[in-house]
């Protein structure tokens, strides 16, 4: 995984492609939540949030923190629209926090590049749904992971610099 915005989200993405039971994977934008879902996906579906980035250190180590989060979605041929059917809505989250679960699982036992970690400690879980149109419930994952940023200025990317 690279510490950034493009090798975060293909990081994830190459997961959920990885993942027996995750049959769609996209990056998403949160305000496509207020209406019906995109054609031709299939559930249970990963939606890939945008990553977030803020710098933290101090005058000797510098640190790019990044926060992104991913939702599992939906069940095969479990409708979960009725907002009284609570059994296939339990149903449906006990699938999409599973499958959280073991990404949180599979994100904490990769070997990355020096200067990149991954914090166990920011790993959040929460229920979602149910959203869009059709209802869909399921769980969310947020988590942060920091890498070294580059300290020095690159002077070919400077017009004022020799």
């Amino acid at each position: 995984m690279k510490g950034t915005f493009l090798g975060i989200v293909n990081y994830l993405e190459n997961l959920a492609k990885q993942h027996e039971e995750i049959n769609s994977c996209y990056r998403w934008n949160v305000n496509e939540v207020t209406g019906a879902f995109r054609k031709g996906v299939e559930l249970p579906v990963m939606l890939i949030d945008a990553v977030e980035t803020q710098t933290q250190g101090d005058k000797v180590k510098t640190f790019h923190n990044h926060t992104t989060a991913f939702t599992i979605l939906g069940k095969p041929n479990t409708r979960t629209g009725n907002l009284d059917d609570y059994e296939a809505q339990n149903e449906v989250l006990e699938l999409c926090q599973q499958i959280c679960f073991d990404m949180e699982t599979r994100i904490l036992s990769e070997r990355f590049d020096s200067g990149f970690l991954v914090d166990k400690n920011s790993f959040h879980f929460f229920k979602v749904g149910p959203v869009f149109v059709e209802g869909l419930c399921g769980y969310r994952c947020e988590f942060s992971v920091k890498n070294k940023a580059c300290c020095g200025v690159n002077p070919l990317k400077w017009n004022d610099i020799d």
